[in-house]
Order: structure tokens, then sequence, then C-alpha cells
């Protein structure tokens, strides 16, 4: 029996492995919100059916859809509600969370997902007291979920360097606009593995994301976890940097204008791009601010969301006046993105017009009080969100011209917590 009445809610489960669905369904009919339906898409020869008939439970047959992706769009594509909610078929739902989900978007009209803290239960069902590398940003603490006392991980900020990792990017439970969910092209079908990192980068751009301070989401973990074979785990680790080299500067764009900040482009007289304002020493075709660093730029302190500093840094011979002016005028949280000529390379010292020099640990005196220590004249401090070195291109690896990519956030008093080391 299907219900004709649409819902304001749409879960969707898509599942191989039906042993657990029992418990999804019992966790929703406890609901304190009824006005739900439940997408269940079984795959690769998986069958259920609710033992008890319930309307609102649409049971899908699609064994030929293959990956992850392609599932949660198929099951996307079926849903009827306003509101999307993922929840997976070895989990459950706290009994107010449909309802909390409905009030964190009646009261953030603006927002495009929701999200919650999270606690990990056992294959049985038992509380789990494992937990992740605090000195990484994890926080933890008890809390009291339908009468049991479990141990929550407190969701982190969605800033841009969280949601571009998925170590560090919202949990369970997650929810989103349908609206929304559309406008940023769904799940990706191709996507075996991080088809939730990769929609929530696009949900991303084009709305915020608010977090839920209440644990909403019991994540069961077992053998059976997709991460827990370790050669998915491992692609799992390689594909989320992936993700991040793609959608990163996007992410700090997009929070940048949303939060009224500038977005500039150090050295725009090469192919500045859309969105920036120009700052180069000499005017010309994309150049907003004709300036010359380390000058103080005409701009106030903290109006800066995002520097994009691409083969710049390399021109400007005092190193530490240029990243403290840089400092300066990035907002709390504010990301500098630079691409520069490594020195483990030939790079650094072939063009004439170099005249400083950076490495991976050039970047340590502006991240690690340690190293400041070593120069007084730092006032900048950074959290690192990637420090890595690489060849551009086939081109640049036989001529032996690497590159450092250093992303840097500022840390500053308001600035939110991002995942990772923290030694500033």
């Amino acid at each position: 029996m299907t219900s004709t009445a649409t819902p304001r809610f749409s879960v969707f489960t898509p599942s191989h492995r039906p042993r657990f669905l029992d418990d999804c369904l019992a966790t929703l009919q406890a609901q304190t919100c009824s006005d739900w339906e439940w997408i269940v898409l079984l795959n690769n020869g998986a069958r259920w059916r609710p033992e008890h008939p319930d309307e609102r439970v649409r049971v899908e047959i699609a064994d030929d859809v293959k990956g992850v992706g392609a599932a949660k769009r198929r099951a996307c594509e079926l849903a009827r509600g306003e509101i999307l909610v993922e929840l997976d078929h070895d989990d459950l739902l706290a009994k107010a969370c449909l309802a909390e989900v409905g009030k964190a978007f009646d009261a953030n009209p603006e927002v495009v997902l929701a999200y919650s803290n999270t606690a990990q239960i056992t294959e049985d069902g038992k509380r789990d007291d494992t937990r992740f590398n605090e000195a990484h940003g994890w926080q933890y603490s008890e809390a009291r979920v339908d009468g049991r006392r479990l141990l929550q991980a407190q969701s982190m900020a969605p800033t841009p360097h969280n949601v571009a990792y998925i170590w560090y990017a919202p949990n369970h439970v997650r929810a989103f606009r349908k609206e929304s969910y559309e406008k940023a092209g769904g799940y990706d079908a191709e996507l075996t593995v991080l088809d939730d990192q990769d929609l929530m980068c696009r949900l991303f751009h084009i709305g915020d994301f608010h977090h839920i301070n209440r644990c909403l989401y019991l994540q069961r973990v077992h053998a059976g976890n997709t991460q827990s074979d370790p050669e998915i785990n491992a692609h799992i680790q390689r594909q989320t940097v992936t993700l991040y080299n793609k959608y990163i500067e996007a992410n700090a764009l997009a929070w940048t204008h949303r939060r009224g900040l500038l977005a500039v482009d150090l050295g725009a007289g090469h192919r500045k791009p859309p969105g920036y304002v120009g700052v180069d020493q000499y005017p010309g075709k994309g150049v907003d601010i004709v300036a010359t660093l380390p000058g103080k730029l005409d701009l106030p302190d903290d109006s800066v969301g995002l520097m994009r500093a691409v083969d710049f840094l390399e021109h400007v011979p005092a190193k530490v006046p240029l990243i403290n002016e840089l400092y300066r005028l990035l907002a709390p949280g504010g990301m500098l993105l630079s691409m520069t000529p490594s020195s483990d390379g030939r790079g650094a010292y072939q063009d004439p017009t170099h005249v400083a020099y950076y490495n991976e640990n050039s970047f340590w005196y502006y991240t690690d009080n340690q190293y400041r220590a070593f120069v007084p004249q730092i006032e900048a401090k950074f959290q690192s969100s990637r420090l890595v070195t690489y060849y551009p291109s086939e081109w640049h690896s036989r001529n032996d011209i690497s590159y450092v990519i250093a992303n840097l956030i500022a840390m500053k008093e308001g600035a939110e917590r991002c995942g990772g080391p923290l030694l500033v």
C-alpha cells in the first residue's frame, strides 16, 4: 500500500545487505514527527519486506544500479518530500531526529544542509567508546539518547576546509532540501566512495550549512562497514584528498561571498579568475588595485575571506612583512591558497624575477609556535589546511620544476576550529 499524501521528509536508504533494516524501520516508526516516507532501494540481489507493513515505506528493487553514488541518486529521484534525509542501512535515528531537522530548516530558511552530532554503537547496538584523535579537533561528551547514555562526537563547524575533507565534514544525520539537492546536481552516479563529500561540497557552493548541536544519529560500527575493508579505506583516504584539491577554492570562494568578504587574487595580471579583486604592481587587464607588496594595501583589516597567490610569493623579497600583511587582511578563518615554485626543484631559481624561495618547511614558521619563536617579527598565525610538494604536469616533472602548495587558514579571534593539528 502506498500513501498518496506528500510527506515533508523523504528518508532514503540504499541497501545491499538488509540485516539491520528492521531496526532502521523501528527507529523511524518511533519518530516524534510522523510526516515521513522511507525509500528503501535494494540492489545487488538484496531482498527485504517489513514484517509489519507501513504505508510510508516504499521498497524498490534496483539490481541494475551499481555503486553507492548511483544508488543514492536513484533513491533521491524517487523522493517526494521537501527534505531529504540520509539513513545508512545499519544505523539508527534518535526519536527527535526528524522533528529537530524540521525546526532547523524552519528557523534558518537560507540553510541548504543540516547536520547533527553522532554517537557510535557496536554491532549489537551497545555503546561504543571509540574516539578519534582529539589533537585534531575532535571533542566528545556524554549524551542521553532515548534513555541510554552514549558518547557523542561533536561535529565540527562547516568551514571550507572541514567540508573539503571527509574526515572533518558534517557527519550524520545529514539532511538537505530537495530543491538545493537538485540545484547542486545531485549525487554523482559514477562515484563508488565519497559520494557524500562530493555532494556536500557542491551543496556548500550554493548555501550555508547548519549544525544541530544535539546527538540525533547512532552510527553502527562493525566489520561490514565499507571503511573496514583495508583496500576500500585506502581508496577513501586517497580520494578525499583528490576531492579536496578539486573543491577547496570553490568552497572558500562561496564561504567568502556569503559573508560579504573580498576574494583577492595576487599577481592578477596573469589569469585572474571570476569573482576576485585583482592586485598587481602594474596596471592591466584584471587589475583592480595597483600596489606593491609588502606595502600596506588600501583594504581594511579582516576584510578578505580568500587570498589566491599562484606564482606570486616568489616575486616579493620581504617574506615576513608580506605574510604579515596578508594575515592582516584575512578575516578570522579566511584562507590563503598559495602555489609557489619549490626550492626542492629548479623552478625556484631558474626565473630571474624570482627573489624569494619557499619549500614546505618555509611555512612551519607561520603555523607552529616552536618555529615562530625564532622570528619575533612574525605576527601571522595560520593553521595548515594542505601542505604538499608536487609536479603540476609531466612537463614540470621532466624539467624538475616542483611546486609547493601551502593552503593556510587565518587563526584569529573568532575563527572556527578546523580539523587537523593546531600548532599556533
